[in-house]
């Protein structure tokens, strides 16, 4: 949202289930959801319009954190499934 107007700036649409965790990379150009789906999604947010990167699989239960490294060179998420996995 824009905290100026106050209205939404627009909506991510992709996961199948809640999403649980969001972070933005640190220079602000992508978006990472996770989500009780088991998935993550990537967002590029550099245009005007945001556009889904691309779908991270590989837990098997609920992902329910997401963290960018100081580079957004790795991503990390971390599941349920007790495992935390790095992404590059």
């Amino acid at each position: 949202w824009d905290p100026k107007t106050m209205k939404v700036e627009g909506t991510l649409k992709g996961h199948s289930q809640r999403v649980t965790c969001v972070a933005y990379s640190p220079d602000n150009k992508s978006l990472a959801s996770a989500s009780r789906d088991g998935t993550v999604k990537l967002w590029d947010l550099s245009g005007e319009t945001p556009v889904e990167k691309g779908t991270l699989k590989g837990h098997s239960r609920i992902v329910s954190t997401v963290a960018w490294n100081h580079d957004a060179s790795l991503l990390a998420s971390g599941s349920q499934d007790n495992t935390v996995k790095l992404w590059d």
